[in-house]
């Protein structure tokens, strides 16, 4: 028999052995509350793609509240993590985004979103960071199968007939 939790009333909820190690191992770092409620990859993938959904359909705020929620529940879910950067940038909110592509990236430092859209945001602040996250989404996915590869891909090609015409025109030494 598992332990007894009472709370107002004379209802009582007994606690099994089995969530009790679960709910020690979240204290510990061990396990996220995603997989302590029990969230299968096939229900966490399906939440996103409403998500995806929302976001495309102009529904910035919807999609926040579903993205942080994924992120709330598995914080070590990189694609959740670009996922929420991209909507905060939508939403306007750049340090977040910012903070949520950095994220993703220490999830898997080889994400193609969080790279290009960090990089993007890096390169509108003047930071030259920005350059190396836009190489290293090209890199990334470098046959262009994603929609962020293949903006990487524009912007590094942008990038290099901008740098051509500025030294076409700068006087030579």
């Amino acid at each position: 028999m598992g332990r007894i939790i009472k709370h107002e009333g004379d209802t009582a909820m007994e606690l099994s052995a089995q969530t009790a190690e679960k709910l020690k191992a979240f204290a510990r770092g061990e396990l996220t509350w995603a997989e302590v409620e029990g969230m299968t990859f096939a229900e966490a993938k399906a939440i996103a793609q409403v998500g995806c959904e929302l976001a495309a359909a102009g529904r910035y705020e919807e999609a926040r509240i579903l993205f942080e929620g994924l992120v709330e529940g598995n914080p070590k879910d990189g694609a959740s993590r670009a996922a929420l950067g991209t909507v905060y940038q939508k939403l306007g909110r750049q340090e977040e985004a910012l903070t949520e592509y950095s994220a993703a990236l220490e999830c898997d430092p080889r994400n193609p979103v969080a790279l290009t859209h960090r990089g993007e945001l890096y390169l509108r602040q003047g930071n030259r960071q920005g350059f190396t996250d836009i190489s290293h989404a090209v890199e990334a996915d470098p046959q262009g199968k994603t929609v962020a590869g293949r903006r990487a891909r524009a912007l590094v090609k942008a990038i290099t007939l901008v740098a051509v015409e500025t030294m076409k025109g700068a006087p030579r030494a």
